[in-house]
C-alpha cells in the first residue's frame, strides 16, 4: 500500500489521502456507506457492491521464535503446522484471512489446531510468538519482525495471498480510477502476479 499511495500522491501532489487501518469486513460496511472510497484485502467474501481487482499475489509464511524448530529451516512445509497451535486472527476482523490458512491446512489433510487465546494487536500476537505459545501465518508484505522472531516461507504447497484493490460498484471518481491503474502498474512493473519462481525476486 505505501508504493500504490506514493505513486497516487506524485500524480496528484494536492490529493489529501487519510489513511484508516480497518478489517476487510469494515472496508466492505466503510465503502458502501461512503466513509471509504479505496480499501485493500482479499476480495473473496466482497458483497456485490463492492468492486475489486487483484493486483498482488503475496508469498505466505510463518512467523516463529528464533529458538523454534522451524527457525532452522529455509522453508516450512505446511503439513508441519498440524503439530503446532496455530494464532488465528480475530473472526469479526479477518475472516477472509483465516480462511485462507484453514483452506490451505485442509488442502494438506488436516485442520490446524488454533491457539485457545485471541489478541487484539500484532505487538501482543508477536509476544505469543516469541515466547513460542503458538507459531503464526503472515504474507511476507505484512512482516517486519523484531529481533528474536523470524519469518519463513510456506511450502509443499506454496501459497500466495490474494491481495486485491476494493471500491463502490459505480464509483467513477478520478482519483479512485488512477489508484486502481497505478496499482495494476506497479503489479505489472514488480511481477506480483508472476509465477512463483518468477515472482520470488520481485516480491
Amino acid at each position: 500500500m505505501p508504493l500504490i499511495l506514493h505513486a497516487i500522491q506524485q500524480r496528484f501532489p494536492d490529493l489529501e489521502i487519510h489513511q484508516v487501518e480497518a478489517g476487510v469486513p469494515e472496508q466492505f460496511q466503510r465503502l458502501m456507506d461512503g466513509r471509504l472510497d479505496v480499501g485493500l484485502g482479499r476480495a473473496s467474501l466482497a458483497p456485490p457492491t463492492v468492486a475489486s481487482e487483484l493486483f498482488r499475489l503475496d508469498p505466505l509464511g510463518v512467523l516463529v521464535a528464533e529458538e523454534h524448530r522451524f527457525a532452522a529451516l529455509s522453508a516450512v512445509p505446511v503439513a508441519s503446522l498440524a503439530a503446532e497451535p496455530l494464532l488465528l486472527a480475530e473472526e469479526e476482523r479477518a475472516p477472509e484471512f483465516n480462511q485462507f490458512v484453514i483452506e490451505l491446512c485442509r488442502s494438506v489433510g488436516f485442520a490446524p489446531t488454533p491457539y485457545r487465546g485471541t489478541v487484539e494487536s500484532i505487538r501482543a500476537s508477536l509476544d505469543l510468538v516469541g515466547g513460542q505459545q503458538c507459531v503464526l501465518c503472515a504474507p511476507s508484505s505484512c512482516v517486519s519482525p523484531p529481533t528474536g522472531i523470524v519469518w519463513k516461507p510456506l511450502v509443499a504447497p506454496p501459497s500466495r495471498y490474494p491481495w486485491s484493490v476494493l471500491w463502490r460498484v459505480g464509483d467513477s471518481s478520478q482519483h479512485v480510477r488512477a489508484l486502481v491503474r497505478c496499482a495494476r502498474t506497479l503489479s505489472q512493473q514488480l511481477g506480483w502476479l508472476e509465477p512463483q519462481g518468477q515472482a520470488a525476486s520481485s516480491a
